[in-house]
Parts: structure tokens; C-alpha cells; sequence
């Protein structure tokens, strides 16, 4: 079973990597917008191919952030919830080392997770 200071030290580092997504998907929001803005029409079929590779690329990896986002938000209601570090699956507690390496899992590893709603 978790300690509280344990919940504690997950909860800082799970408002950190919230607010370190939420900056990277805001930067990458701005970077789109930007070069939409000033190389619309620049350049030939070429050009815009790369640019339409490089936009298609910046929006997998906001897709990805968005989705890392909300398992890092479903953790922090877990916290709150008192819930957090308990298998969604079995109810049994998710060893400290798993949440270590992944802070927001919601299952053991040898689980599959819920599906969602």
C-alpha cells in the first residue's frame, strides 16, 4: 500500500508532467498556426508537401500529448478520489515500482486495462 508521502511526491510529479504536456501542446499549437500563417502559398508543390508532412507530424505528437494529458489527469483524480495505485481491473495494489516508471497506470502489468467509457 502506498504512503501518503509517497501519494504526495506522485501528486508533484503529476501536476509537473501535466503542466510540461500543456506547455509542449500550447508551443506546438502556436508553431502549426505560425507556419500556416507565413508559408501559406510560399514555394512550390514540394514545399508544401514538407510542410504538410511536418504539420501532419506536429498534430500525431499532439494527439499523443492530448492522450498522456488525460491519463495524467484521470491520476490526479485518482488522488483525489483516494484511489490512486489501486488496479481498475483487480482493485490490487499496483506495485510502486511500476508507478514509478509509469506514474499514471491504472492496472497491474499483467492486466488489460478497461475499456473506456
Amino acid at each position: 500500500m502506498l504512503r501518503s508521502e509517497d501519494i504526495r511526491r506522485f501528486e508533484e510529479r503529476l501536476k509537473a508532467e501535466r503542466d510540461a504536456i500543456e506547455s509542449r501542446i500550447a508551443a506546438n499549437k502556436r508553431g502549426i498556426q505560425e507556419t500556416v500563417r507565413d508559408e501559406s502559398g510560399v514555394g512550390d508543390v514540394e514545399d508544401e508537401a514538407r510542410l504538410l508532412y511536418d504539420r501532419e507530424a506536429e498534430i500525431d505528437e499532439n494527439a499523443r500529448d492530448r492522450k498522456e494529458l488525460a491519463q495524467v489527469n484521470r491520476a490526479l483524480e485518482r488522488i483525489e478520489k483516494g484511489t490512486y495505485g489501486l488496479s481498475e481491473v483487480s482493485g490490487k495494489p499496483i506495485p510502486i515500482e511500476r508507478l514509478e516508471a509509469l506514474p499514471y497506470a491504472i492496472t497491474l502489468v499483467d492486466e488489460r486495462p478497461p475499456e473506456p467509457e
